[in-house]
């Protein structure tokens, strides 16, 4: 099936089912940028999440696919999906990397 005709709650169903088969850790950091993420995009609402709950994960991300215009959609759900895959095929060391928390000097 070719992409745009994904109905937006089917992409925002995938990318919710995908993101809460990752490791929690690694959920926590892909949600972080998620909420960065959709705050950076032109033209489009600011993800905010009150919990991590899957739901409401969906539930935001159907109500921010909404609003971005329809041409950049395709590409969106993709980048989602890339995110999520670069998140779980993460190798240990590495993401031990990316959680190190900053130093307070």
């Amino acid at each position: 099936m070719d992409e745009m005709e994904i109905p937006i709650e089917q992409m925002a169903s995938d990318v919710a089912s995908q993101a809460f088969d990752l490791e929690p850790s690694r959920l926590r950091l892909f949600l972080e940028w998620l909420v960065s993420h959709s705050s950076m995009v032109r033209g489009s609402e600011s993800i905010r999440l009150e919990t991590k709950d899957g739901k409401q994960v969906e539930m935001k991300l159907k109500a921010w696919l909404q609003s971005l215009p329809p041409d950049g959609l395709s590409w969106e759900y993709r980048l989602l999906l890339g995110e999520i895959a670069w998140w779980r095929d993460l190798d240990p060391t590495s993401f031990a990397l990316q959680t190190i928390p900053e130093s307070k000097e």
